[in-house]
């Protein structure tokens, strides 16, 4: 062991912080202190701030604290960061449409969640470009809006240019795209490019309002799919039962084949607490409170990496039934840390919903169950906890969806109060409700023949799906 005796430090030194220059500094009996200057590190900012440092050096070796000295002059040394050059931009008649997305879509990747951001790639590269990318935005018509909806509603995907050849055997013309498809691309991702090119002076408000008036013809809405109890049932224990290839230990090389946890308490979790796939998948132990038995809805997973929950009223805390908390506990690694996902795959990173679809699948086929999406267990929680009568209220806080989108996905499993709403007009006239019993009829001629003159009283039956009246009630009209 040296016996030198070690020397004080005393003085203020450059430091590099992930590319930028902080002024490093020591003062006797405090320790080490540390300012930022928010400039890049190259030879020209160290020379230019070369005067502060030996200005806080002196005043540290003369015993005094330099905080106040570098309040002062900081600003003198540093000043307002040089602006870039902005790029020339071309007069505003003259941006086509596929310039000014190269543009907007750089943008969007850094505001909006990845999945969006795909999204918007993929309507309008795929469908929008290739029909009026080379038109410049001020010339829009809403001629040309309608003409770009025909063609994805009767061919689908337009043909592009230089495009190569279909394979032998496929089909040369695509199919044509459902509605819903065609109005995600033309009045969402489309709609939202040309809205920020109005804020940006390239469409005039009245224009914007002219290209976005289109009509639709009526989509189907896609019904809910839930799982029966005995199909939940049987794919639940197929995960329990299934064995996986998974690691045979850290750093070892080889497999074995066994039971995988993390896949049944994933798939439990999302069958009996409403959450979405993606945000089950998004969950940390610093969200899980297994004391109370809650897990708080903070981030979402979707295509390998996080992001903010789809909806605004996503963020809340899901209450969890005593079987989750004890699969979720057996989950819990010894040293616990905040960031650690709470649902891993068969390699130790976080579950990727997209990933997991393969086994999801699987166990359908295996079970004999007619194969659904992942989201079908949110269905599949929602309609059971309407069968079993809880408040919407409640139902509404645990899954994230207000009210207008249960009662129009899932009206058909609400209580409905058509019978005790009947009831109260009892008070106004007790006849109303009065149940119809009809006479005895005996086989003498006399009731025979009175019998026959009575005028028979319809039966009502129940009304078809979407029909106000009634079988044996007189139509009023169309």
């Amino acid at each position: 062991m040296s016996t030198r005796r070690r020397q004080r430090s005393s003085g203020c030194s450059f430091e590099n912080h992930g590319g930028r220059l902080r002024l490093r500094y020591r003062i006797p009996g405090q320790g080490q202190h540390a300012r930022a200057t928010g400039l890049p590190d190259t030879p020209g900012n160290r020379q230019r701030l070369e005067r502060l440092r030996l200005l806080v050096g002196a005043v540290i070796r003369a015993g005094q604290d330099p905080t106040p000295v570098l309040d002062e002059h900081f600003g003198d040394y540093i000043g307002p960061a040089p602006l870039p050059k902005a790029a020339p931009q071309p007069p505003p008649s003259s941006v086509t449409l596929a310039a000014y997305y190269e543009r907007w879509i750089a943008e969007q990747t850094q505001l909006v969640r990845r999945a969006q951001a795909r999204d918007y790639e993929r309507h309008l590269r795929g469908y929008v470009l290739p029909v009026l990318g080379t038109m410049l935005i001020a010339t829009l018509m809403p001629a040309d809006l309608r003409g770009l909806q025909l063609e994805l509603l009767t061919r689908g995907r337009p043909q592009v240019p230089n495009a190569p050849r279909p394979r032998r055997g496929t089909a040369s013309r695509h199919r044509p795209l459902a509605v819903k498809t065609v109005r995600n691309i033309v009045s969402g991702s489309l709609r939202a490019m040309l809205r920020q090119a109005r804020k940006d002076g390239l469409l005039t408000r009245e224009r914007f309002a002219d290209l976005m008036d289109l009509d639709w013809p009526q989509a189907a809405t896609p019904q809910p799919d839930p799982f029966t109890v005995v199909e939940r049932q049987r794919l639940l224990t197929w995960f329990v039962t299934h064995a996986f290839r998974v690691p045979a230990g850290a750093g070892s090389g080889r497999y074995v084949q066994r039971p995988y946890p993390a896949y049944h308490a994933y798939l439990h979790l999302l069958f009996w607490s409403g959450m979405r796939p993606s945000e089950a998948a998004g969950l940390q132990w610093q969200d899980i409170d297994l004391t109370r038995g809650t897990a708080a809805i903070r981030r979402s997973r979707h295509l390998w990496t996080y992001g903010e929950p789809k909806t605004a009223s996503a963020r809340r805390t899901v209450q969890l039934f005593p079987e989750t908390v004890r699969l979720l506990r057996a989950l819990a690694p010894l040293r616990m840390e905040p960031e650690l996902p709470v649902f891993t795959h068969t390699r130790g990173g976080p579950i990727e919903p997209n990933s997991l679809l393969p086994h999801w699948y699987a166990a359908q086929r295996a079970c004999g169950i007619r194969v659904r999406g992942l989201y079908s267990t949110k269905d599949t929680f929602v309609t059971t906890a309407l069968e079993a009568g809880v408040t919407i209220a409640w139902l509404e806080t645990q899954t994230g969806v207000n009210y207008l989108t249960l009662r129009r996905h899932y009206g058909r499993w609400m209580p409905s109060d058509v019978g005790r709403e009947l009831e109260r007009f009892a008070a106004l006239d007790p006849g109303l409700l009065a149940e119809f019993t009809p006479p005895v009829v005996t086989g003498n001629k006399r009731n025979r023949e009175q019998r026959r003159e009575t005028p028979t009283i319809p039966r009502i039956s129940r009304c078809e799906r979407g029909d106000l009246n009634p079988h044996g009630v007189a139509t009023t009209g169309s």
